[in-house]
Formats: structure tokens, C-alpha cells, sequence
């Protein structure tokens, strides 16, 4: 079984294979550049949909003998109590059917979301405060809020195991 996803990090790959490898046998998972066509720092959950969608649909198209094509879009949303960050997953297959799922999530503290308003990513505003390096290849923004008790790539792997529970029961959600 091949799946696509719309990424060459490693972060966003290894959880992919993970969850996969749990479920199937014979996984292998091509990583590949896809456009999101959405704003690179997302600012809420319609705008992470569409990137995370766009990426899994390109994916599945790039890649021609993948089953499934994997979309996962990081972002911001803005809620009562503050912004709130967290991925979305995306995983479609050949027929259109997609699944949904996120990450786990955090309030960002002001600090942050002053930088994000002046034109800074999310990986930008946390490497200048925290004095880190292209943060979102390792860590991560969770990774470095939580002292390496959830990494980035453990969030992303619980967004693609809810994602792909669509699938693992799909005469649920065919009925």
C-alpha cells in the first residue's frame, strides 16, 4: 500500500508511516512538495481545511499508485479565550472520500501571536524567542511549549490516527 503525503518534512512523514504501519502491512509512504494554496500561516480552521484538503488531493495526484493522500496544515484560530494552534489531517482516497482529524492544541501566549500580526510565521516567532532553529523540522512549536513532553510529530500522529478512523470504519460513515 503506498500513501502520499503532501510534505517532505519528517515530522509530518514519520507519523504518517507510524499509524499506517499499525493498520496495514507493506506501508510504504512517499513524502512530496505539494502546494497548499493557502496563506503560509493559516489563521483558522476553514483556511487549515482547504490547505490540509489541497495537499492530500495533490498528493494522491502526484503520486499515481498511492491508496491514500495525506494533507497536513498547522494554523492558528481565534477563539473566545485567545488563539489556538493545532494541525488538521486530511486523508483521501482514490474516490474522493476523506477523513479529518487534528492535533492536539495549545493557547499561544501574546508574545507569539504579537509576532504572527507583524508578519512572522508561527516557526519564525518561536525560533526568535526561543533562540531555536527551523523549529518546525524538529520539536516543534509543542515540542518546545511542553519541554519535549509532546513533540510536534506525536501531535501530528494523533491528527492522522482520528483522520484515518473514517476509513478503519467506513460503514459507519456510509450509512
Amino acid at each position: 500500500m503506498i500513501i502520499a503525503v503532501g510534505s517532505t518534512n519528517k515530522t509530518k512523514i514519520n507519523p504518517v508511516k507510524e499509524v499506517f504501519n499499525h493498520h496495514f502491512k507493506k506501508v510504504k509512504v512517499i513524502g512530496i512538495k505539494v502546494v497548499s494554496k493557502v496563506k503560509e500561516q493559516p489563521l483558522d480552521d476553514d483556511e487549515m481545511f482547504k490547505g490540509a484538503l489541497n495537499r492530500a488531493r495533490g498528493a494522491l495526484e502526484k503520486v499515481k499508485d498511492a491508496e491514500y493522500g495525506v494533507g497536513i496544515e498547522g494554523g492558528l484560530h481565534k477563539y473566545s479565550y485567545g488563539w489556538f494552534e493545532r494541525s488538521l489531517v486530511v486523508i483521501m482516497d482514490k474516490k474522493g472520500n476523506f477523513g479529518i482529524g487534528s492535533s492536539g492544541g495549545l493557547a499561544l501566549p501574546k508574545k507569539v501571536i504579537d509576532k504572527i500580526h507583524k508578519g512572522d510565521n508561527l516557526e519564525e516567532a518561536i525560533d526568535e524567542i526561543f533562540g531555536t532553529k527551523k523549529i518546525g523540522k524538529g520539536i516543534g512549536m509543542f515540542g518546545i511549549m511542553t519541554k519535549g513532553v509532546v513533540t510536534r510529530a506525536e501531535g501530528v500522529k494523533h491528527g492522522v490516527a482520528f483522520a484515518l478512523a473514517r476509513f478503519l470504519h467506513s460503514n459507519i460513515y456510509e450509512a
